[in-house]
């Protein structure tokens, strides 16, 4: 009866004992980044983008078949899967998707989103373990790292070596990204700080008749819908596109490799066919298998990396491809990227159109039942 602990807080038992309660874990769900740890992840997952952005973006603009400081060892580089130099200013657009992935971070409607992973960081004790758990933000800074390393030592350095070490972790850590976003809903109608649940708020009357329901629940369908595409667009396609290009260039870093330990024309045409057979398969596994966005970007990159192969075969920006390969080899490359890469498209499309009609289809059955 008069036990009025100052900390502790106890319950009486049927029997006349006493026992300590036991703290209820709160479910943390709204405004994370008033723990440190996570004001501190977020800044430095910034501090990583723009560092990151510096070092990759200056690394192509300043970097050129022209202008290299070796010409000679860009000559060397050179297999039936190199790309057009201008295939590698799709990192422009990686890095701006990139700096959505940010900016979501400071984006009251966004920064709750499981696809970020501050929510889950929350209510796990150890870095270690959320690294294991593959949450984006924590995976973050490490993919900025490895993306930096690849680019640098293939631009600047000339190292294939050392820039397929840090293209191939970086494929590791956004397909790790991708793979924990897919497991975790897009729209999550729990998350208080929303762009849908802020419109309601402000579209609320005192006296709500049953007209003004209808136009509610109506307009609350259109929310659901854009933030859905307003959350694919900053969290999803930043990885899934740079997952699609990162993939072929891995490929292609590859192929660089063994042109230069194994010096045999037909061993290089050999490993390019295998080579874009593989990228097709994987391309197409991933999309077919996976129905929840990931065929976009990884489709739209991968195809992106394909085409350029092809035009760069088409109007080469060095003749050492056609004095060093059969005319048979460069034709059927050629075609075979062309192809693939419209089958990788055509796909994407055909993904696109049903979800599509699948959505329209949604919204005249509820529709219909109101």
């Amino acid at each position: 009866m008069g036990l009025e602990p100052k900390g502790d807080l106890f319950i009486a038992q049927s029997d006349g004992s006493i026992a300590k309660e036991r703290p209820v874990k709160k479910k943390f769900k709204l405004w994370p980044f008033k723990k440190s740890r996570l004001k501190t992840l977020r800044l430095i997952n910034a501090l990583c983008y723009a560092l990151a952005a510096l070092i990759v973006l200056g690394s192509i603009h300043t970097a050129s078949s022209d202008d290299y400081d070796d010409y000679q060892a860009w000559i060397t580089n050179q297999t039936l899967l190199s790309v057009a130099p201008y295939t590698q200013y799709i990192w422009y657009a990686i890095f701006l998707l990139q700096g959505l992935f940010i900016a979501a971070s400071f984006v009251p409607s966004l920064w709750s989103s499981e696809l970020l992973g501050y929510h889950a960081l929350a209510d796990i004790p150890t870095g270690l373990e959320a690294f294991k758990k593959s949450i984006p933000v924590v995976h973050y800074p490490a993919l900025c790292a490895s993306t930096a390393l690849a680019v640098y030592s293939f631009f600047q350095w000339n190292i294939m070596s050392l820039a397929f070490a840090g293209s191939f972790a970086s494929t590791y850590f956004s397909f790790n990204i991708i793979r924990y976003q897919l497991k975790h809903v897009t729209i999550s109608p729990n998350y208080g700080n929303s762009f849908r649940k802020i419109k309601r708020w402000m579209q609320r009357r005192r006296v709500a008749d049953e007209k003004n329901t209808l136009n509610e629940s109506l307009n609350g369908r259109g929310d659901v819908t854009n933030n859905g595409v307003l959350q694919y667009i900053f969290l999803k396609l930043p990885f899934e596109l740079y997952a699609g290009y990162n993939l072929g260039w891995s490929v292609s870093l590859l192929n660089i490799i063994v042109h230069k330990s194994i010096t045999s024309v037909l061993f290089d045409a050999v490993l390019a066919y295998v080579s874009l057979s593989a990228l097709l398969g994987v391309g197409c596994y991933m999309m077919w298998k996976e129905k929840k966005g990931l065929c976009y970007g990884v489709g739209v990159g991968l195809a992106w990396y394909l085409f350029g192969g092809f035009f760069e075969l088409v109007h080469p920006s060095s003749t050492v491809v056609y004095t060093t390969y059969s005319d048979v080899d460069i034709a059927a490359i050629k075609y075979m990227s062309v192809t693939f890469a419209g089958i990788l498209v055509s796909i994407v499309a055909l993904w696109a159109i049903k979800h599509v009609i699948k959505g329209g289809k949604r919204r005249l059955d509820e529709e219909h039942d109101e």
